[in-house]
């Protein structure tokens, strides 16, 4: 499968983005929950090795955004994606904070949901918020700014 990536230097591992992104596909065009949910938490679990020559991670970055806008959204699996909002949040990058794509995502799924009047996506916001496990990197959102607004949301919800 040929997926529109820029090949560059220290990008992420070729055969391992194609298979993740060939679950979330197959996810989107099949007309069941339980998939997309499975092809959701790929997303957000997955750690993609960096190679010599892969993808560059800016394009697969924002492809994984765009998915997981297309599997939070039901009804829009034929259409492309809308292109992510990149507010930044208001969080300081230290040395071994969480992830900051992790939590990118899961604000993002978050925010959508307190936007909505969907009792059904604050719930599902609410259990995705509790049964988060952030990882944490060398270089990441300090993980108490983040807890905090955690703990805020939840409140929200």
């Amino acid at each position: 499968m040929a997926l529109p990536f820029v090949v560059a230097l220290r990008g992420y591992d070729m055969r391992q983005v194609e298979g993740l992104f060939a679950e979330v596909d197959r996810a989107l065009a099949a007309d069941s929950a339980v998939l997309r949910v499975a092809a959701r938490d790929a997303l957000r679990s997955a750690t993609l090795r960096r190679r010599l020559r892969g993808y560059a991670p800016r394009d697969v970055d924002a492809a994984i955004v765009q998915r997981l806008a297309a599997l939070a959204l039901p009804g829009t699996r034929s259409d492309p994606a809308p292109p992510a909002a990149t507010t930044p949040l208001p969080f300081v990058v230290t040395l071994r904070g969480y992830d900051m794509r992790q939590v990118e995502g899961l604000f993002a799924e978050v925010d959508r949901a307190l936007a909505a009047d969907s009792a059904v996506l604050r719930v599902a916001a609410r259990d995705a918020l509790r049964a988060a496990t952030l990882r944490r990197r060398l270089r990441g959102y300090a993980r108490r700014a983040v807890d905090d607004a955690v703990a805020e949301r939840l409140r929200g919800l």
